[in-house]
């Protein structure tokens, strides 16, 4: 299995929320940030964003889709001499699933949600993805992308039975087909496991570890599995990787094991010997290492170092 399936396939989305937010010129939202993961389509209309770590501005157009990961404030809007109004005031205009707002120009459509995730769940995407992923609507898409776009947009317009049902796995293929896209662009640059699975040698081995995690692998097996020389495997892996083969393999283990005690009541012992450890004491050293607590400890109080993912407030947002 490839790491993205292997991530996605395991990830527990708790909720998703949707709002359709008509802003009609002159417009302008402005956050101070809040700790969510959120997902933008512009149906029609244009727009510009600007965040504490992007203060560039990026141009919104109808077509693009930009995730937002973790907290910096921003702002979204029409015209920089835009009149920006709080998004909590934003907010307070909701009726329903929608928002009107602005002067009464133009509008501009945007569909906005958010998800909650488990942020232990989130960790392999949010080590690998940049704070925002912006994907213009006039790069290459897939048939499958596009689908889930114009599925989502018609939704929204037209909510029925069971939409808030829809919407969030539509937001989930949205997530998916979003992370698979921006790996597929050239030219942007790529961190850790998102970087070697772009690597044909390199993802043969990503991929073997990633479906075999309690194989006792070595350097050499892994190698092999590249179809490379030991040195030019171990010398490549780090340089795309950023880490150590074994230590990314540690990593991914130590991810594995804390899900499982989350997941079950396994004795230590049992868990340390599915991933891999024969030795309980060397698996709650790694563990500590990666986690900051032993198995015991985390056991006791997982959330105290993994924090579900989650929004503090809706409306704009979540629109950016």
């Amino acid at each position: 299995m490839d790491p993205l399936s292997d991530i996605f396939s395991s990830m527990r989305i708790r909720k998703a929320k949707f709002t359709t937010l008509d802003a009609t010129a002159p417009w302008g939202v402005i956050s101070n940030g809040d700790p969510s993961i959120k997902f933008v389509l512009v149906v029609r209309g244009s727009g510009v964003l600007t965040t504490r770590d992007n203060p560039d501005p990026v141009a919104l157009r109808a077509g693009d889709v930009f995730i937002m990961f973790g907290d910096e404030p921003y702002r979204v809007y029409d015209h920089e001499r835009s009149r920006v109004d709080d998004c909590l005031d934003v907010e307070a205009l909701r009726e329903g699933n929608r928002i009107q707002f602005g002067g009464g120009g133009t509008t501009t459509t945007f569909i906005s949600g958010f998800f909650e995730i488990d942020r232990l769940d989130a960790r392999p995407l949010l080590n690998v993805l940049p704070g925002l992923l912006h994907l213009k609507s006039e790069q290459n898409r897939s048939r499958a992308f596009q689908a889930v776009l114009e599925l989502l947009a018609a939704e929204a317009d037209a909510p029925g039975l069971g939409s808030d049902a829809v919407v969030r796995r539509l937001f989930e293929l949205l997530f998916v087909h979003a992370v698979r896209a921006y790996s597929e662009q050239w030219g942007t640059a790529k961190t850790g496991w998102l970087a070697a699975v772009a690597d044909r040698n390199l993802a043969l081995a990503i991929e073997a570890m990633h479906a075999t995690p309690q194989t006792p692998w070595t350097v050499d097996r892994l190698a092999q599995k590249a179809g490379m020389s030991r040195s030019a495997f171990a010398a490549r892996f780090k340089e795309v990787v950023g880490q150590a083969p074994l230590a990314y393999l540690t990593e991914w283990r130590i991810y594995q094991a804390a899900r499982l005690i989350e997941a079950n009541d396994n004795k230590i012992s049992v868990i340390a010997r599915r991933i891999g450890y024969q030795s309980e004491a060397a698996f709650t050293k790694a563990f500590r290492k990666v986690m900051g607590r032993n198995p015991s400890e985390y056991r006791k109080s997982p959330s105290a170092t993994e924090a579900p993912t989650s929004a503090a407030s809706e409306g704009m947002r979540e629109a950016a």
